[in-house]
């Protein structure tokens, strides 16, 4: 299999970042950029980093070396991913209202038209959810609705205008490790729920891409790195001495980064 080209480039740099579960001080240095540009990342628990463009899902190791791509240009552009399990991943195409789930060469699992199979209206975003569950965002109906591995619906949430200040703009939901449904919406804030879908509170943040850390939700803001604790609502803010950050993703090792130019670097820490 070919590899895109990676370009190595000298660069290093100081950042500290106490909001990892051990605290530490260390340098960093740029170890790849890739030639594949992307609309947005992920990265899995194996350290596999995934590339979306369009509707093209990349995955690559943890080095930049290019191992599988999926294509879905019959079922539109992707608008989302779950790669909570690495061996099932989920791929949702708003468009078509289709969600499917790939094994770990991105090969098609299985296929569910949410229209079909649930009755709903307009399902917007979807996660993975426990015990092989998926939530789905359904903007006409309003609600927030869980269905089982047998997709039979176990849980839905009260109607998400009971809880806006303003008509909300939702844009990606995602269930934490730590047992929170994350609403992000673009008016309102973040809209936490527990995972029966349950409403919590509401915090005061606004990103269009987050990514989550234990208990933490990170995001940039203004080549800021900022995190808040879902739990405590503890909040910090980490300079971070590179341009135009547009996603984020951290593993112990590594820090990737997507610029606003939709360039996905992977730098190394030492």
């Amino acid at each position: 299999m070919n590899n895109l080209q990676i370009i190595i480039r000298p660069f290093s740099f100081f950042l500290c970042f106490c909001l990892l579960p051990k605290c530490f001080c260390q340098d960093y240095e740029l170890q790849a950029e890739l030639e594949q540009k992307a609309d947005f990342i992920a990265l899995d628990k194996l350290s596999n980093l995934y590339l979306c463009d369009g509707s093209i899902l990349y995955k690559f190791d943890a080095n930049g070396q290019l191992l599988f791509t999926y294509s879905a240009f019959s079922k539109g552009k992707i608008s989302e991913i779950d790669v909570s399990n690495p061996f099932k991943i989920m791929v949702f195409s708003k468009d078509f209202m289709q969600i499917g789930f790939l094994d770990q060469k991105l090969s098609t699992i299985q296929t569910i038209n949410a229209l079909s199979e649930w009755n709903l209206y307009a399902p917007a975003c979807v996660c993975s959810s426990y015990d092989n569950g998926i939530w789905i965002y359904d903007e006409v109906l309003n609600q927030l609705f869980r269905y089982d591995a047998n997709r039979k619906m176990t849980n839905k949430s009260q109607l998400l205008n009971q809880i806006w200040d303003k008509k909300g703009a939702i844009i990606s939901i995602k269930e934490t490790e730590s047992g929170y449904l994350v609403v992000n919406d673009t008016e309102n804030g973040l809209l936490i729920f527990d995972r029966f879908g349950s409403y919590l509170k509401t915090i005061p943040v606004f990103a269009n891409r987050l990514f989550f850390m234990e208990n933490k939700i990170l995001y940039v803001e203004e080549n800021t790195l900022k995190s808040i604790d879902i739990s405590t609502l503890q909040q910090n803010n980490y300079s971070i001495p590179l341009p135009d950050i547009r996603q984020i993703c951290l593993e112990n090792k590594k820090i990737i980064t997507l610029t606003n130019e939709h360039k996905v670097r992977i730098y190394t820490m030492f």
